[in-house]
């Protein structure tokens, strides 16, 4: 339909008064298999780092943003790879 919007703009105030109404109830103590879709009543802390070693969960590439500078899709910038870091081992190369 021509002329038609797709989204309607919404003010804060109208945002906010869209989102269910919730209340806070007391703490309970449940079973990890019944705490789906729960919310934490205090800080759940890990007693020992996992894994036990520093570790990325993507893979992805470190640039500094000056080389980066004025680049967009239309004037790319070829930048070259310096080193490769495998899963549990330490970096070699420094930026």
């Amino acid at each position: 339909m021509p002329g038609r919007e797709f989204f309607r703009t919404r003010t804060v105030a109208e945002a906010l008064a869209a989102l269910p109404k919730v209340t806070a109830t007391s703490a309970e103590r449940v079973g990890l298999d019944d705490a789906l879709a729960r919310v934490p009543a205090e800080d759940i802390v890990a007693h020992r780092p996992l894994p036990g070693f520093a570790r990325s969960t993507v893979d992805g590439y470190a640039v500094q943003a000056a080389d980066t500078y004025g680049v967009s899709e239309g004037l790319p910038a070829y930048l070259d790879v310096v080193g490769a870091v495998t899963m549990g081992t330490a970096p070699d190369v420094v930026l």
